[in-house]
């Protein structure tokens, strides 16, 4: 026994010369083991021998270390188990619990992670930690375990203080240990008990070697204790079975990462083919709309012709005269121009039940046009006019396609939407979608026509079908208030930009686009960028349209910012330029030069206004909100909105004087019944009428009457003459003020006319719906919560969802309250969020696309639809 010590500190240093042998090896390769193994190894004895010369210790950091059975112990567990888990090789190490006199383990704190995981290991010899992993941690109130993240070893001992340092293992292995339990624990007293104390105190060297496939085993016979462990077959099957389950549990997480990573690149691949095929699509749409304007260049109006007027989906009215004999494809040519025309598109005529398609041949009478008809326009989707196009192909049709369709082909299959059923990475990419379906696998999936759906999908989904029926009407329902003021309006003939308009033959969205024809939307110069904050709209765009260079004939780039005056991150694309402008029409409406109903409006007299001319900037906001949004005030009263149109006005009544006192004093007079008790109310009201001029004493009920009179139309009209000239001077903005006094009529609803609440039906038919491809998976759930949406948006009109309004959603989803008489730049979407987390509504309010929450029920999806609307003050993404 008295050997052992001298035995022990040659281990030492042959081990430690060993280690850094190999770590200088890795760095030079011009020496050999031998020869730096025996140079360290007499640099470290003579380093001995030396006493105080040598170098000093390296600090130590001393701890209690514990190894606990899994990963889900969120508490320490009671003392009296963990007294067992030490029974069972957990617990304690074998070099705090068998040595005597040695109750911490001795950690150097220049040693790195690695190091420390290596120790921790060799720490725990019947456990295999290095195939299972663990993490560390301390405990902290309530003897909660709190797991640590630390970047050395210095920074671990500071996070665990005075605690001991809990190993907690990646996965279970107290159930393997406590299989070799019945094997007495002296059994292993030899196995490691002077290893393991040496591990304990070895510098960093040394356990880095060990990290170099030196194991402490290796060395195991310098030892005077036999190593019983390799002979004992328990020993080797715990280890075994601790291997085995590491690597079980690590082949289950590789092959649900495998699964999540295939998922995901199907997704991929998915997104791309269907981007592939919108392109497709894309490009020979616009090829079919040049081509048809340049048919319709070589293609004179016969002034002998017929007129037929076109509604489009956006409200746009459009007229031609056509012969009724000439082929049918020249009306689809005039029809299809419209930068927002589908490849394929359908008309139809109110008081027929059956559609006309954009791919029909023969001549316009032998379709049932007649002269003076007003036919309604339906654009398809990229969707149905794929349908569309594989149904005419898979029939057979021997028809060739006319001449205004002849660059048409048929467009990729619906098959080719499909994810392949091969291993994805085995699939490469397409480079360019084809024009063509694949003429290899014709009948592997045959395409759905529109016709083989059943009525009720074809409603519910949005999906238009090219065959009617007399109960399916919901364009000519929409636009029946639109088609009665039409009717009534002289015929309206064709006009082109830039060409004479006949000021007999127009309406309203032809005013309006010609006055939009002035703003250069391309051009938009940095005095144009409007920064707003919502607590106070018009002060803000006051210091906008002050600017010197402030040019309302640029477009306009809005910047919302929060309370702490940070910018809302909303790029102006768009949506938040409606969202202003529906914000500055409400702010006007509530500005102090109005007084009177909310829905009665006329101008009030502000000495500080006239001083400012604020009356001027708010005629020419008004003028910018009406042009570049489309949004109109709708509250001004009759007698304003004919002041400002040059229209003679009746006479003033009391009951339009605005100051209660004032008109309280002119009642007085008025209703005297004898010629005492008049000149008693004027005496009352003295102060009043001689600002006015109109204080005088009567002497008769004529001059009574004739007195209110008077006091009645100077304070309605003589006093705000000059407010009135400002306003108005604001209104030419933009030459509105000059169509306003041409055409009165035309603007009457958007400036007087309260404005109609949207209905439900008008957001259904507004959103185009991006479903995914038909049969799949995610079709199912977006099936079923296109129907929580329309019961969702029925249950708003009817006051269920308050205060959610129909309003409330289209804001939501466009930053406008209403939809503009001119439409919107393109058809709004709804797409679909598929993920799990997000739970929530979202809206980018420049793409026009609302993507809506999938939920299981529909009570969840109302839920959080309202409260994502509700609680969205600002553009979440814009």
């Amino acid at each position: 026994m008295s050997e052992r010590p001298e035995g022990e500190g040659v281990f030492n240093r042959l081990f430690n010369a060993a280690a850094r042998a190999r770590q200088e090896l890795a760095a030079r390769n011009d020496t050999t083991l031998l020869a730096t193994t025996r140079r360290l190894f007499h640099r470290q004895v003579h380093r001995v021998r030396g006493g105080s010369v040598g170098r000093r210790e390296k600090p130590t950091w001393q701890v209690k270390l514990f190894l606990l059975p899994g990963p889900d112990n969120g508490v320490l567990p009671p003392t009296k188990e963990l007294e067992e888990l030490d029974k069972l090789g957990l617990g304690k190490p074998v070099h705090e619990s068998l040595e005597a006199g040695c109750t911490n383990s001795k950690i150097v704190l220049n040693w790195s992670l690695s190091d420390l995981n290596n120790f921790i290991c060799q720490s725990y010899p019947r456990i295999s930690l290095n195939l299972v992993g663990f993490e560390l941690a301390r405990t902290g109130k309530g003897r909660k375990i709190q797991k640590l993240q630390v970047s050395s070893v210095k920074e671990l001992k500071t996070a665990v203080g005075k605690s001991r340092l809990y190993i907690v293992p990646r996965a279970f292995v107290l159930q393997v240990t406590s299989q070799s339990s019945a094997i007495s624990q002296n059994l292993f007293l030899p196995l490691a008990a002077p290893a393991v104390d040496e591990t304990s105190q070895v510098d960093s060297d040394q356990v880095a070697s060990t990290s170099s496939a030196i194991s402490m085993n290796s060395f195991s016979p310098l030892s005077n204790a036999p190593v019983q462990h390799e002979t004992v077959p328990g020993a080797e099957s715990t280890q075994a079975q601790v291997a085995n389950q590491a690597l079980r549990e690590w082949r289950r997480i590789r092959a649900q990462q495998d699964q999540e990573y295939n998922t995901s690149l199907l997704a991929d691949q998915e997104k791309e083919w269907r981007k592939l095929a919108y392109e497709a699509c894309e490009d020979r749409r616009q090829k079919a709309i040049e081509a048809r304007r340049q048919r319709m260049s070589a293609c004179e109006e016969p002034s002998n012709g017929v007129v037929i007027k076109f509604k489009y989906p956006d409200g746009c009215i459009n007229m031609r005269k056509f012969i009724l004999s000439e082929p049918i494809q020249i009306l689809f040519d005039f029809v299809g121009q419209d930068d927002i025309a589908s490849e394929i598109f359908v008309v139809q005529d109110p008081t027929s039940s059956k559609s006309i398609e954009s791919s029909s041949t023969g001549s316009i009478v032998d379709h049932g046009i007649k002269a003076s008809s007003t036919l309604y326009v339906l654009w398809l989707s990229n969707q149905d006019v794929l349908e569309n196009l594989s149904h005419q192909q898979n029939d057979g049709a021997s028809t060739q396609p006319s001449v205004s369709e002849s660059s048409l082909q048929p467009p990729l299959s619906e098959p080719s939407l499909q994810p392949p059923l091969s291993e994805p990475s085995l699939q490469p990419p397409l480079s360019e979608p084809s024009l063509q379906p694949p003429l290899s696998e014709p009948s592997l999936q045959p395409p759905l026509t529109l016709l083989s759906q059943p009525q009720e999908i074809l409603t519910l989904y949005d999906e238009p079908s090219l065959q009617l029926s007399p109960v399916q009407e919901p364009i000519i329902i929409l636009d029946e208030q639109d088609e009665t003021v039409s009717q009534n309006q002289p015929p309206v003939s064709t006009h082109y930009p830039g060409g004479p308009v006949d000021e007999d033959e127009i309406d309203l969205q032809t005013i309006l686009k010609k006055m939009v024809s002035r703003v250069d939307e391309g051009f938009c110069p940095i005095s144009n960028q409007i920064n707003v904050c919502r607590s106070n709209v018009l002060l803000c765009s006051l210091r906008a349209f002050k600017r010197r260079f402030f040019n309302p004939e640029a477009k306009l780039d809005v910047v919302f910012v929060d309370e702490a005056d940070s910018a809302e991150g909303a790029v102006d694309d768009g949506g938040p330029t409606r969202e202003y402008l529906r914000l500055l029409m409400k702010a006007v409406h509530q500005s102090n030069i109005f007084e009177g109903h909310e829905r009665n409006r006329q101008l009030s007299l502000d000495t500080q206004a006239l001083q400012t001319k604020l009356y001027m900037w708010v005629g020419k906001m008004i003028a910018v909100c009406v042009i570049h949004g489309g949004v109109g005030p709708h509250f001004f009263s009759q007698r304003l909105f004919h002041q400002i149109c040059g229209i003679p006005t009746p006479q003033a009544t009391v009951d339009e004087v605005g100051d209660h006192t004032f008109r309280e004093q002119l009642l007085k007079i008025q209703e005297a019944t004898t010629v005492r008790e008049a000149n008693s109310a004027i005496v009352e009201a003295a102060d009043s009428l001689s600002i006015i001029g109109a204080l005088r004493h009567v002497s008769s009920l004529e001059e009574k009457d004739t007195l209110v009179q008077s006091a009645a139309d100077f304070f309605i009209n003589g006093r705000l003459a000059t407010a009135l000239d400002q306003f108005a001077e604001g209104l030419k903005t933009l030459g509105l003020l000059e169509e306003l006094r041409k055409n009165p009529a035309l603007f009457y609803n958007m400036f007087v006319t309260e404005e109609l609440p949207l209905q439900a039906k008008d957001l259904c038919t507004l959103f185009q719906v991006d479903f995914s491809v038909q049969g799949s998976n995610r079709r199912d759930r977006e099936n079923m919560t296109i129907c929580f949406w329309r019961d969702w948006l029925i249950d708003i009109e009817e006051g269920e969802c308050s205060p959610v309004t129909i309003e409330k959603v289209l804001e939501f989803a466009s930053g406008a309250s209403t939809v503009p008489p001119l439409g919107f730049p393109h058809r709004p979407q709804i797409q679909f969020l598929h993920e799990g987390n997000r739970i929530f509504p979202e809206a980018n309010t420049c793409a026009l696309v609302l993507s809506l929450p999938l939920h299981s029920s529909y009570e969840a999806f109302k839920q959080y639809m309202m409260e994502g609307i509700l609680q969205a003050p600002t553009f979440g993404r814009a």
